[in-house]
C-alpha cells in the first residue's frame, strides 16, 4: 500500500482518541495512562504518547501505532485494520480511488448492511407478539428464554410481513432478495424464512450479515434449518457464529481458549451455562478462513462437535486445517450421538466442564477414531489398525510425542514398542543419504522432554511448576545444574542475564541452550506435565530394569520389595494421570 497514503492516514488518526474508545486514559505529564487492554491488568502500565502517536505497555511490552493497535484490539489482519481507520478518517482506501465498480460495491454493502440491521430489529420485535407464541414456547422448551435478547433472537411472521415492513423503511424487494431475505416467484416476492425462529449472524464489527432460521413446525416437509444464501455481505466459509460476543470477552479479559460447536443452539446453550467463549462453524466442516479467524483470537481450540457419525467425520476434516495455522487443538469427547446441548441439559455446566477437562489431542482423537473402525479383537483388524495409526504418528515431528502415541497404540494392540518402532521405520519416505538414518531412540525422546521441562522452568513459562519435583529423576550433571539454577532464579527473582554469572563453566553451553530454547505454539501446561511424566516414568523403568537384573544374578529376596515399590509407583502414575508424590 502507498507509504504516503498510510502516513496521511496515521496523521489524521488521533491515537489518544482511538485508544480512549477501549481504555479509560488519564493524562500524566506528556503521556496518557490506563490499564492495558491486551493483558487485562489492574494497575495502569499502558502509556500513550500524544506527541509521538505510539503506545507502550510496561507490563506485557505490547507497542505500536494506530494500525497495530486496531489490528490487536479488533483481532483483524493489517488490511482490515487499515480499512477501519480509513473509514473513521473519511479517507477512501486507494483501491477505491477512481474505481467506480469498487465504489459501487462499497455503497451496496453499506445499503444492504442497513437493511439487515432493520430486519434483525423487526424480527426481534416480532418474537414478543401474539403471532410468535410458538417461538417463545420453543425457547422455553430449549431453556434459552434468557438468551433471546443477548443473541437478538426473533421471529418471521411469514409471507410478506417483513417485506412490507422494510418497504416502509425505503428498501426495495430487489434489495431484500440481494440480501438473502426474500425470494421471487413470478412478480411476487416472499419471505424465505417464513414462520421460523430467526437467529441473526453478526460479524465481529457488530453488523448483521445473515440469518439462520429454525423451523418450529413438527413433521414439516421443509428443512429444519435454513441459512442465508451467499451475498455480498455473507460468505459462510469465512464467518463464525457468535464471534462478535467472543470478541467482546477478549476485550474485557484474557481469552485462553475458544470452543467450536456445529450449530447455533449448541452455542446458545453453552453461553447460557456460563461458557462465553463459544462459536459455531454453522456446518460440518471448518475452513482455512475460519481457522485463520480463530488464530486472531487465541491459540487453544476445543472442538465440540456432535457425537454422531457425521459430527465425527466433520471433526476429522477440520482438525488438520486448524493445526496447519498453528492452533493447539483439543477434541471434546461426546459419546452416544449426544451434542453439547444434550450434555448441558442432562449434566449441567459441571458435566460439560468435566468433558472439557477430558478433551484429547488431535493425534489421540485420530487414533481413537481409527480404532473404532477396526475389530481389535481380530488379528487382521488389529494389525490393520496398527499400520494406519503408525502412519498418523509418523507425521509428528516431536520424538517425545511420537513415543507417547506409539505407547497408546501399544496399549490398544498389544504389539511391542520395538515392533511399532520398526513399523514406523518401514513407512519412512525413501531418502538418499551418505549414512543410513537411525530410528528415533528412547533416549532422544527423554532428552527432548528433559530439555523442554528445564527450559520452561528457566524461562519461567506460566505453565511451568516447580511442585513437580523432577530432581530425583534427572540423571546428568548438566540437567541437575540447570534445575538448581532455575529454582534459584525463581526464588531469588534475578534476571536471565544474571543466571550465566552463577552457572558453573562446565555447564554454560547447556544452560545457554535452555535459555534460548525455541518454544513453539502448543507448548502448554499439558505438554509440560506429559514431559514430566515421561522423565519420571523412564527413570523408574530404568531402575526397575537394574533391580530385575540384580535379582536374577543374586536372588536376593530384599530386591523384590524394592521392585514392588517401583511397580506400585508406576501403577500410581498410570492411574493418576502421570504424577506421583
Amino acid at each position: 500500500m502507498d507509504r504516503d497514503w498510510l502516513d496521511e492516514l496515521l496523521a489524521k488518526t488521533d491515537l489518544v482518541q482511538l485508544v480512549s474508545k477501549y481504555v479509560q486514559l488519564t493524562k500524566k505529564g506528556n503521556s496518557y495512562w490506563g490499564c492495558c487492554p491486551f493483558h487485562h491488568e489492574k494497575t495502569p502500565s499502558f502509556s500513550v504518547s500524544a506527541d509521538k502517536q505510539v503506545y507502550y505497555c510496561f507490563g506485557c511490552k505490547e507497542s505500536g501505532n494506530a494500525i497495530t493497535f486496531v489490528k490487536k484490539i479488533e483481532s483483524v489482519e493489517s488490511a482490515d485494520a487499515i480499512k477501519l481507520l480509513a473509514e473513521a478518517a473519511h479517507m477512501p482506501v486507494p483501491e477505491y480511488k477512481g474505481d467506480k465498480k469498487s465504489a459501487d460495491l462499497k455503497n451496496k454493502r453499506e445499503r444492504l448492511s442497513a437493511l439487515m440491521r432493520e430486519a434483525a430489529l423487526h424480527y426481534h420485535e416480532n418474537i414478543y407478539t401474539p403471532g410468535a407464541k410458538a417461538a417463545l414456547a420453543y425457547a422455553e422448551e430449549r431453556q434459552i428464554t434468557s438468551m433471546i435478547k443477548k443473541f437478538g433472537l426473533g421471529y418471521s411472521l411469514g409471507n410478506r410481513e417483513i417485506i412490507d415492513y422494510l418497504e416502509t423503511k425505503g428498501f426495495t424487494p430487489a434489495e431484500m432478495k440481494e440480501a438473502g431475505i426474500a425470494e421471487q416467484s413470478g412478480d411476487t416476492y416472499y419471505d424465505v424464512f417464513m414462520n421460523r425462529l430467526m437467529i441473526p449472524i453478526i460479524n465481529p464489527y457488530g453488523n448483521v450479515i445473515a440469518f439462520g432460521g429454525r423451523l418450529l413446525e413438527k413433521d414439516s416437509k421443509f428443512a429444519k434449518y435454513r441459512n442465508s444464501c451467499q451475498t455480498v455481505l455473507f460468505d459462510k466459509s469465512k464467518v463464525l457464529f457468535a464471534l462478535n460476543l467472543v470478541k467482546k470477552k477478549k476485550q474485557r479479559e484474557h481469552l485462553d481458549s475458544i470452543i467450536v460447536t456445529e450449530g447455533y443452539m449448541d452455542t446458545i446453550s453453552l453461553f447460557k451455562a456460563g461458557f462465553d467463549n463459544v462459536v459455531a462453524s454453522m456446518g460440518t466442516s471448518l475452513t482455512l478462513d475460519q481457522a485463520k479467524l480463530l488464530k486472531n483470537y487465541c491459540n487453544k481450540i476445543y472442538i465440540s462437535y456432535d457425537g454422531d457419525g457425521a459430527g465425527q467425520k466433520a471433526t476429522l476434516r477440520g482438525l488438520d486445517i486448524l493445526e496447519s495455522v498453528g492452533l493447539n487443538v483439543r477434541v471434546v469427547p461426546l459419546a452416544g450421538g449426544m451434542d453439547p446441548d444434550d450434555v448441558i441439559k442432562r449434566e449441567g455446566a459441571a458435566g460439560y466442564k468435566a468433558l472439557l477437562d477430558k478433551a484429547v489431542t488431535l493425534t489421540t482423537f485420530k487414533i481413537n477414531n481409527l480404532a473404532s473402525q477396526y475389530d481389535l479383537s481380530d488379528p487382521d483388524g488389529n494389525s490393520k489398525f496398527a499400520v494406519e495409526a503408525v502412519k498418523v504418528i509418523k507425521k509428528l515431528d516431536n520424538p517425545v510425542e511420537q513415543e507417547e502415541y506409539l505407547m497408546q497404540v501399544h496399549n490398544l494392540t498389544g504389539y511391542s514398542m520395538a515392533v511399532l518402532y520398526k513399523q514406523a521405520e518401514l513407512y519412512e519416505e525413501p531418502k538418499i543419504e551418505s549414512e543410513p538414518k537411525r530410528e528415533p531412540s528412547r533416549r532422544d525422546a527423554l532428552t527432548a522432554a528433559t530439555d523442554f521441562v528445564l527450559a520452561s522452568l528457566i524461562n519461567e513459562k506460566p505453565y511451568a511448576d516447580f511442585n513437580f519435583d523432577v530432581v530425583p529423576y534427572l540423571t546428568g550433571d548438566n540437567e541437575r545444574e540447570a534445575y538448581r539454577l532455575a529454582l534459584e532464579k525463581y526464588k531469588m527473582k534475578y534476571s536471565l542475564q544474571s543466571l550465566f554469572n552463577r552457572a558453573d563453566e562446565r555447564y554454560a553451553d547447556y544452560v545457554s541452550g535452555l535459555v534460548n530454547y525455541d518454544f513453539v505454539p502448543g507448548d502448554d501446561r499439558k505438554k509440560f506435565e506429559e514431559c514430566v511424566y515421561l522423565i519420571k516414568r523412564r527413570s523408574l523403568e530404568v531402575e526397575k530394569g537394574k533391580l530385575e537384573a540384580e535379582y536374577e544374578a543374586t536372588k536376593n529376596i530384599e530386591i523384590l520389595s524394592k521392585l514392588k515399590d517401583i511397580e506400585k509407583k508406576l501403577t500410581q502414575m498410570r492411574k493418576s494421570g502421570g504424577f506421583i508424590s
